[in-house]
């Protein structure tokens, strides 16, 4: 079961919710968790009653109340006879506060002060208001006097860093919770007299004047010989600056590199006639979309003569959002609107009638903004924010999502961060490192500052420590995981089922994955499923492809990967890769038929239900969900999650060679298959057991061949042989023979291909198995040709044309045409040889098999050029280049024969 979601707030009105459900408490008990709470999560017993005068039944009364209340047990008396609050460090805003606070401590003013401002965001109100005060005096005065050294040392940062308007916020918000104190109040109307506001100290004077004398500050007359001197510095400054115009953007912090068309996309809000007035900017945290709009506010600010009004909203911040009515209220104030006024009202006119430039940037999403949006004929807005726009903001709106920047981006990112010198000595290094960034810049800017961190570090050591995405989550070169951290504001707010979903998708190894298959894998029912990916589609954590897949950033995986690991038991996880298992095997075999492999796997394992099972009518049909998946497979294989699955590492190699033999890539079918030969298969009784370690290692001699690595194909082959005969599988022996011909004839062994030809056609034919005995014709026919019997090889082609053509696959058809194409050439007879290649090609183009088609390409133009057909053969060597170039891998025959056909065509050309 999940655990609950418990949120219990005493920085204002003692509240508790659970699962985002307010809990009603009454009094008593909203003042044991208040207690509690304060004293750090656990408090006396004997304390406690004396605190309230009731004995101890009493008090286990009350966490019987409280546990009726919430649902669960909230307090536990331990074995200490402690009171102790069963919720975790987060749950608790004052806990939040006092870690925020502890933080800050060593750090420089420009790390203190955005820890301050998540700190006193906390505050919503007089600490514990609403409870006895008999009750919680002490606990009142401890809080406020915490809270209070908590504002007066952000406004006097603020002042000092930052300016007097922030400073403003700070303090007016100061004294609405302390309103009795009189240095927060001093500092309110310094700040206030800096931004030549003579009349707010004035008018906050002459209130606390007319208040009793229970309410008024005991030195208000010291207070008002400094207001005096303050009212007239604040006319001065107002007299000196004849037009107040705002400019609250921040500065530049770094330079912005690779948006220029993202950068080209704002300009088109300075473009009169394009019709833009609010743009949206949205993506991933640390994508850098603060930065990017900024940075781009900067350069455009002189167009916006009424001034640029910028605001973090919050949306997505441990502290909580900022509330539209708080930002209307400082707009209001920075555009010189009275007091008193509707300000939503004076807000639009002014919006409306002025050139103004408003960012409102972190925002929760477009709600967030409705009522601050500036959409005027002169003014604009700029949104930023983590959640995916299903539609614009307003009409004349336009959403622009934000993508990782690219390797070269990143280059320019860290060259500027540590200096040309120190990112180019070791390309290599620098280069895997931005990889391992995935175009983030908040974790090329991580990088940076470690190598600032340790100017000694080169960056190859630095490539060890942070050449992954778990590492770059774990960097903290000051002092926090500020990329973790990010991530985190937004996994926060996500809901139990697309938290799991999330959790799903990252143990799933492949770059990207189908909705149907992330819906059976969650084990949700397929509507929570289908919410749950809608939800991280709007919180910008899963990437859309075409054809309804997905993708993870390989950071988010990374994070994503961690809260699993925290979050789901080991059986969980384990149930989750045993239905990738299952599937990926499933639909494999079902794949490898449909390519007519003729090879079959143990049908012990099932599939859980529901699977999303492919049905390939057509070989096209099987490969294209082998291209589909085919990373997925090899990540599995890979991967050393799936080493303990034995079962599986073995069979899905073979349910892979069939598509790996005809479109590669070899190395990768070799060391797959090499493991899966290696793997004991210890589920399989026998004969059964030793059957498949014989099939293992002769599908890996047969790759082995087309590698060129003849020596260790013809021991994999022998080895193949050997298991068979001991085993007396006939089948399986002729295979290995039949394998073992194809690698003499490649060898020009030719007296070794036709034994071996001829031992396995002699066995198949005792098996009445007409494919195996088509599958070793068109060696039979190759030995009679090289061994200076071509009429022999003449007179098996009606036999072996007539059995392909009923018995085998169009890829072994293709082989067969393809010899038959040289016998004929050799005979001179040159139509025969041009019908056969022909042939030879379209079996291999409906079998999928580009390199035996490159390759009979260039014999088919010898072909034409020998028959005296020059535009096909020219047709016939440009088909081959455009089809070299898709070859996913090119072994040396390929290149020689590039080679050649490149030059015939430059002579032609010439």
């Amino acid at each position: 079961m999940d655990e609950p979601a418990i949120d219990l707030r005493i920085l204002g009105a003692v509240r508790l919710t659970v699962n985002g459900t307010e809990i009603r408490l009454e009094p008593r008990q909203a003042t044991v968790l208040a207690i509690i709470a304060v004293a750090g999560g656990e408090v006396a017993s004997e304390e406690l009653a004396d605190r309230f005068g009731v004995s101890p039944p009493t008090l286990r009364t009350y966490r019987a109340r409280l546990r009726d209340s919430a649902g669960f047990e909230l307090v536990e008396r331990n074995e200490r006879a402690m009171q102790q609050l069963l919720v975790a460090p987060d749950a608790v805003d004052l806990w939040q506060f006092q870690t925020r606070i502890a933080r800050c401590a060593g750090l420089p003013p420009h790390r203190r002060l955005p820890l301050l401002r998540e700190a006193v965001g906390y505050w919503q109100g007089p600490p514990l208001a609403g409870l006895d005060s008999r009750w919680v005096y002490d606990e009142v005065a401890e809080l406020q006097s915490k809270g209070r050294s908590a504002y007066l040392e952000l406004i006097g940062l603020s002042s000092e860093h930052e300016g007097p308007e922030p400073a403003v916020v700070h303090a007016e918000r100061a004294a609405g919770l302390f309103p009795d104190d009189d240095e927060i109040r001093a500092m309110l109307w310094r700040a206030w007299a800096r931004c030549g506001r003579a009349s707010a100290i004035a008018d906050d004077l002459h209130r606390r004047g007319k208040l009793p004398l229970d309410l008024g500050s005991p030195s208000l007359m010291v207070l008002r010989g400094e207001a005096e001197t303050l009212i007239a510095e604040a006319r001065r400054i107002s007299e000196a600056v004849p037009a107040r115009v705002p400019n609250l953007l921040p500065p530049v912090r770094s330079t912005v590199y690779g948006r220029d068309a993202e950068l080209a996309f704002l300009n088109s809000l300075t473009d009169k006639g394009s019709g833009v007035r609010v743009v949206t900017v949205r993506g991933l945290g640390g994508l850098g979309k603060t930065e990017l709009v900024v940075d781009w506010a900067h350069q455009v600010a002189a167009l916006f003569p009424d001034g640029v009004l910028f605001v973090d909203l919050g949306g997505f911040s441990s502290s909580g959002t900022v509330r539209p009515e708080v930002v209307l209220t400082a707009f209001a104030r920075q555009l010189g609107i009275p007091a008193g006024e509707d300000v939503l009202s004076a807000y639009r006119t002014a919006v409306n009638t002025r050139a103004i430039l408003v960012i409102l940037d972190n925002a929760r999403d477009h709600q967030h903004t409705v009522e601050l949006l500036a959409a005027g004929k002169q003014s604009r807005t700029v949104i930023t924010t983590r959640a995916a726009a299903s539609a614009p903001a307003v009409a004349g709106g336009r959403v622009l999502a934000l993508s990782p920047i690219s390797p070269e981006a990143s280059m320019e990112v860290l060259r500027e961060a540590i200096g040309a010198a120190r990112s180019e000595e070791v390309p290599f290094a620098a280069a895997r490192l931005m990889e391992a960034c995935g175009g983030i810049p908040l974790a090329v800017r991580l990088v940076a500052a470690q190598a600032h961190l340790n100017p000694g570090t080169g960056l190859e050591r630095l490539l060890v420590r942070l050449g992954s995405a778990s590492a770059l989550l774990a960097a903290k070169p000051e002092g926090e995981t500020a990329l973790r951290d990010s991530l985190a504001l937004s996994y926060a707010p996500l809901s139990p089922d697309a938290a799991r979903v999330l959790q799903v998708i990252a143990l799933h190894p492949g770059p990207e994955i189908a909705l149907e298959v992330l819906l059976f894998l969650s084990g949700l029912p397929a509507s929570s499923a289908q919410d749950a990916v809608d939800e991280l589609l709007r919180g910008s954590l899963l990437d859309p492809l075409p054809g309804d897949r997905f993708r993870l950033h390989d950071l988010v995986r990374a994070f994503a990967r961690e809260r699993a690991a925290e979050e789901l038991s080991p059986e969980e996880v384990s149930a989750v890769r045993g239905r990738l298992l299952g599937w990926l095997l499933a639909a494999a075999r079902l794949c490898d038929r449909a390519l007519r492999s003729g090879r079959e796997l143990p049908d012990d394992l099932v599939v859980a239900d529901g699977a999303p099972l492919p049905d390939p009518a057509t070989e096209d049909d099987g490969r294209q969900w082998f291209e589909a998946e085919h990373d997925t497979l090899l990540a599995v294989l890979d991967s050393p999650d799936f080493l303990p699955y034995d079962t599986y590492r073995w069979r899905l190699p073979l349910a892979l060679c069939c598509y790996h033999t005809r479109n590669g890539p070899w190395p990768t079918a070799e060391r797959l298959l090499a493991s899966a030969a290696e793997i004991t298969k210890a589920e399989l009784g026998e004969p059964e057991r030793t059957r498949y370690q014989a099939v293992c290692h002769r599908v890996l001699g047969n790759i082995q061949r087309k590698l060129l690595k003849f020596g260790a194909a013809e021991r994999s082959l022998a080895t193949s042989i050997t298991l068979a005969e001991g085993i007396d599988d006939p089948l399986e022996t002729a295979n290995g023979h039949q394998q073992m011909c194809v690698l003499q004839e490649n060898l020009t062994n030719w007296e070794a291909a036709r034994r071996h030809a001829t031992v396995a056609g002699r066995l198949y034919e005792a098996l009445a198995d007409e494919r195996g005995v088509a599958a070793t014709l068109p060696t039979e026919i190759h030995c009679h040709l090289e061994l200076g019997e071509p009429e022999r090889a003449l007179e098996r082609e009606p036999f072996a044309v007539d059995l392909m053509s009923r018995a085998s696959t169009p890829y072994n058809r293709g082989a067969l045409h393809r010899v038959l194409m040289d016998c004929h050439l050799r005979l001179e007879r040159f139509e025969d040889a041009v019908a056969h290649g022909e042939a030879a090609r379209e079996c291999y183009l409906e079998s999928g098999a580009p390199t035996n088609e490159v390759r009979v390409l260039a014999g088919l133009a010898g072909a034409y050029r020998a028959a005296g057909r020059v535009e096909d053969e020219l047709q016939a060597l440009r088909d081959f280049v455009s089809c070299y170039g898709r070859l996913r891998q090119r072994e040396a025959e390929d290149r020689r024969l590039h080679t050649i056909v490149r030059s015939r065509l430059a002579a032609d050309s010439s």
